[in-house]
């Protein structure tokens, strides 16, 4: 390639002509593209006048080699695929990396304005091959940057000129190692939305403060829009390091992940919404004054986090709609979710994610949630969704404590979780004795929970990112796991038994279709008898008339010749060769029996 890192060796690439592109990895361009003599002029296509983003859009959704192809459709179409301002190979799978050095060196210096790249091949990674690539998208203006590593083991380590990508507005990171940041970088100016899954920071110098390197990359990004923060992995980062998150025009902030972070949150003042779901992230929500709707979802809830949530210096005024995930056998996360309810006194529509695990630590009565509440205790609740309720007694306080203080509520929505201890019956007929403090709520039981939602929540908290080249690892099984084990065995066993009921059954209904065939063959059988009763009946008669003898048409022919018309096959009985006039008299008759 053209374009290659100082001091690394460039890759021997054969000189490709418009013919021979692609020959040999698939992007062949067709006959059309070689042929030098002239051609009659073609009517113009609908495809050639649409725009060019809805052909850039469509052409995305293709396979490279497929938008290769394109080029013989026509002269018009021959430069086509090669002056588009995306790249997209997330369709494209098989491809080599022959075949994306090619694409670079066909398009030249064309600006090339969003690229996305997923690659599960390690040897990608093991020759730099992005490093390469991201040279050559820095020099031609990338504004939308997706690349991915889609193997559960290894990382691509990306080259320091990504930060030379000054105009990139989206960038999308899978499975990356973002290197610290060159002296003097200003930053990305034009960058609005920036995702990150499962991608290594390292910090400056080779050492420590990932997190304060991260920090910086936010910070140098000032008209960011969204963030969304997926299993990222902070190189040295503690609990306990200092750094600060300072995005004043960010309006949604996404932190997923098992990691305990450090730092905090500086005032957002245009953030809408928020997402929260990992250890140690309360401690974010002190620069949140301003969300509308907020995701919650601590299963872990360490005792300092209380403590910052109940040292709120601040109410969240704005906020309509809070989700969060509570285990109602700690106190710790009962007392935290008051601590957010006492602060939302605007608030309208209401997710509670029941994640009880282990005995309770107290009995959660109306008395203890009374204390909690304060003045004008949900004024404004409107809808509420309870969900994965193992009908434990907090539980079911709690939800009486909600129908007798939200006084303008509409309904409630309640799930229970698939190896809840009641049966549907039994959670139904108690909650619907509950007082109800609003004349207008309903309570809507929704059934319980697929499995699969255990399986969601459980794999989230429970995956790590290690520095070396791991993939997932699980926790240590909990007595909630083996319990659902079980019930899943006692389940397979019901359903075994219910499907030996249904091959009974089939068994049964295929004996009755049996016996209903043979009375119906019996029946043809009889009608055929009753017809060959009646056409002897006809025979006779005819011979009577005729004054043949019946005995003797009856008789197989013994030596059929060759142009003997009247038998089907050798051997057959002769049924046509009574007389071809039936007119004619016995005498008339030709001694053959075989001859017409």
């Amino acid at each position: 390639m053209t374009d290659s890192l100082p001091g690394r060796r460039p890759r021997p690439l054969k000189t490709l002509t418009h013919g021979d592109w692609g020959k040999n990895d698939g992007l062949a361009a067709g006959p059309e593209a070689s042929s030098g003599g002239a051609a009659a002029a073609a009517p113009p296509d609908a495809l050639s006048s649409l725009p060019i983003d809805i052909l850039d859009n469509i052409f995305s959704r293709l396979h490279i080699y497929d938008v290769v192809r394109t080029s013989a459709l026509s002269r018009a179409w021959r430069r086509r695929s090669e002056t588009l301002p995306s790249v997209d190979l997330s369709h494209s799978a098989g491809i080599s990396a022959s075949d994306v050095d090619a694409l670079f060196l066909r398009r030249g210096t064309a600006p090339v304005r969003a690229f996305r790249l997923p690659s599960r091949d390690p040897s990608w990674v093991a020759c730099g091959y992005f490093d390469d690539w991201l040279l050559c998208l820095s020099r031609r203006g990338v504004r939308d940057l997706a690349l991915g590593f889609l193997s559960r083991r290894g990382f691509i380590w990306l080259h320091s000129c990504l930060f030379s990508c000054r105009e990139l507005t989206r960038l999308s990171l899978i499975r990356c190692r973002i290197p610290p940041a060159p002296a003097g970088h200003a930053g990305f100016p034009n960058l609005k939305t920036l995702r990150l899954e499962r991608v290594f920071v390292a910090g400056g110098g080779g050492q420590g403060h990932a997190g304060r390197e991260f920090a910086s990359l936010i910070a140098s990004s000032p008209v960011l829009e969204e963030a969304e923060l997926l299993f990222l992995m902070l190189v040295g980062d503690g609990p306990d390091e200092e750094w600060m998150i300072r995005a004043p025009n960010l309006r949604k902030l996404s932190i997923i992940g098992p990691h305990a972070y450090g730092g905090q949150t500086e005032n957002l003042p245009r953030l809408e919404e928020a997402v929260l779901f990992g250890e140690n992230y309360a401690k974010f929500l002190t620069g949140m004054v301003g969300v509308t709707k907020l995701d919650f979802r601590c299963i872990s809830i360490w005792p300092t986090e209380v403590d910052v949530l109940e040292k709120l210096l601040f109410l969240f005024e704005n906020l309509r709609s809070l989700s969060i995930t509570v285990n109602f056998c700690e106190t710790s996360n009962i007392f935290s979710m008051f601590c957010l309810l006492r602060s939302a006194p605007v608030l309208e529509e209401l997710d509670v994610w029941a994640w009880s695990d282990g005995t309770q630590e107290i009995e959660a009565n109306n008395e203890f949630f009374n204390v909690q509440c304060a003045d004008q205790f949900f004024a404004k609740l409107h809808v509420v969704h309870m969900k994965m309720f193992s009908y434990l007694a907090n539980e079911m306080h709690f939800m009486e404590f909600v129908l007798s203080k939200a006084r303008v509520l509409r309904v409630l929505y309640v799930t229970l979780e698939p190896d809840a201890s009641c049966s549907n019956e039994e959670f139904v007929t108690g909650i619907a004795e509950y007082p109800r403090a609003s004349p207008d709520a309903q309570i809507i039981f929704m059934g319980r929970e697929p499995e699969s939602s255990n399986d969601f929540f459980r794999g989230l908290m429970t995956t790590k990112i290690e520095d070396s080249d791991e993939g997932t690892q699980t926790d240590e099984a909990r007595p909630r796991r083996r319990q659902r084990m079980n019930f899943e065995s006692v389940a397979q066993v019901d359903q075994l038994e219910e499907e030996i009921l249904k091959l009974v059954k089939e068994r049964d209904q295929i004996a009755a279709d049996c016996l209903g065939v043979t009375k119906e063959i019996n029946v043809i059988l009889e009608e055929s008898r009753k017809f060959r009763k009646y056409s002897d009946s006809c025979m006779q008669l005819l011979c009577e008339r005729f004054n043949i003898n019946y005995g003797e048409i009856c008789q197989p022919c013994i030596a059929p010749s060759s142009d003997c018309s009247g038998t089907s096959k050798p051997g057959g009985t002769r049924v046509d060769a009574v007389v071809n006039d039936a007119g004619s008299s016995p005498e008339d008759s030709p001694e053959d029996p075989c001859r017409p």
